[in-house]
This record gives C-alpha cells, sequence and structure tokens, in this order.
C-alpha cells in the first residue's frame, strides 16, 4: 500500500535557521515519532548528511534502513534505498522565505508498506503523524536557536559591557550557493498565511 502526505506550514525564524535543523538529522528521534536512531554514515563535500542509517518503526513494526540524502540551499529530499520491512519512500522538506524573515516550509512525504493496511487507515495515520513530527519539528526549531551558531549571542548577565562578538564555529557554506537551483512549487508565491495547514492523503 502506498500513500503521500503534503504539509505546508510557517515557522517565525528565518530560513538559514531552519535549514541548519533540518541537518541535524541524528537529532530526529526528538521530533519524529516513527525514527528511533539516526546515524550518519557520510556527509557530501559541504558537510551535509549524504547517506544515513536509520532505525524506524512504520505502523508499529520495526525496520532498518539506509537512506540517501541529496541536499541544497533551500531543500532537503531523501530516499529509502534499503529497508529490512520491504518498505520504501521519499520525501522533502523545500523551504521558502517570506518578505519578513520567516519561513514557509513544504514538506512532502511518499510512503509504501508491503502489508495489506486499508488504504483510509494508511493515510490517516500517515496524516496523523505527520501533523504531530511538525509541531515537534516546531518546537525543535524554537529549541536550538541561538545554539550551534542559529541566534544571535548575548553576553552574559553579571558582564558590565557587551562581550565582543565572535564567529560561530565555521561551517562550510560554500556549497549552498547555487543560483541555478531550481525551487520547484514555489514558482508562483501561494501565501498560505501563519496557520499550519493540515496534510491530504492520496493513495
Amino acid at each position: 500500500m502506498r500513500t503521500k502526505t503534503d504539509h505546508r506550514f510557517v515557522i517565525d525564524l528565518d530560513p538559514d535557521q531552519v535549514m541548519d535543523a533540518l541537518l541535524m538529522v541524528e537529532q530526529m528521534p526528538d521530533w519524529s515519532p516513527s525514527h528511533q536512531d539516526v546515524r550518519v554514515a557520510s556527509r557530501d563535500d559541504f558537510g551535509r548528511p549524504k547517506r544515513v542509517y536509520i532505525s524506524a518503526s512504520l505502523m508499529g513494526r520495526p525496520d532498518r534502513q539506509v537512506v540517501e540524502y541529496t541536499c541544497t540551499e533551500n531543500r532537503v529530499e531523501w530516499q529509502v534505498t534499503e529497508s529490512s520491512a520491504g518498505a520504501g519512500g521519499k520525501g522533502w522538506f523545500d523551504l521558502a522565505e517570506f518578505e519578513d524573515g520567516a519561513t514557509e516550509v513544504w514538506y512532502h512525504s511518499e510512503l509504501y508498506l508491503p502489508i495489506p493496511v486499508p488504504g483510509m487507515v494508511l493515510k490517516r495515520s500517515a496524516r496523523r503523524e505527520g501533523e504531530t513530527m511538525i509541531s515537534n519539528f516546531i518546537a525543535f526549531v524554537e529549541s536550538v536557536t541561538g545554539l550551534q551558531g542559529l541566534g544571535e549571542l548575548e553576553a552574559p548577565a553579571e558582564s558590565t559591557e557587551a562581550a565582543p562578538y565572535a564567529e560561530p564555529a565555521p561551517y562550510d557554506q560554500a556549497g549552498y550557493a547555487q543560483p541555478g537551483y531550481p525551487q520547484a512549487g514555489y514558482a508562483q508565491r501561494l501565501d498560505y498565511g501563519r496557520n499550519f495547514e493540515p496534510g491530504f492523503g492520496t493513495a
């Protein structure tokens, strides 16, 4: 049985902060209900995840996966290439910036399970899990803002004068500048407002 879901939502942080949080794939169990353990096996030339080993639970069934990541300036895309349970899947997070600096996120996910699950049950389960994941992810992004170079650093409270600004630990961003990268789905601006838009599923 196959299903796919799409969600669009807004985070009141700039795209760079949201992207940095997405690239912390080893912390996905903190916000994704289906991910139990995530380990990066290899990274691309810019330090972004490329091959990832995942222990997951799909509809209550344990699965070990090998997932290939493709990361660009505004998109994190993945595809399951190996699965101990015979499952399959792919998806992406696509980011677009509002004029006020907030970020619209388009989350797309496709899932295949080799078990006889009624279509509506799988759709509802995928939609509910997606909604929970998004709520957890927003909280995760907000929690790490100010860490790992994601936000501004403040001087210690006991200091009588502001400490000089120190650059955060270097992270090679050279590969992010890809002016020719087509941002699929954003050829025309679609303003969904600040409210989370529930996902929809199709078999």
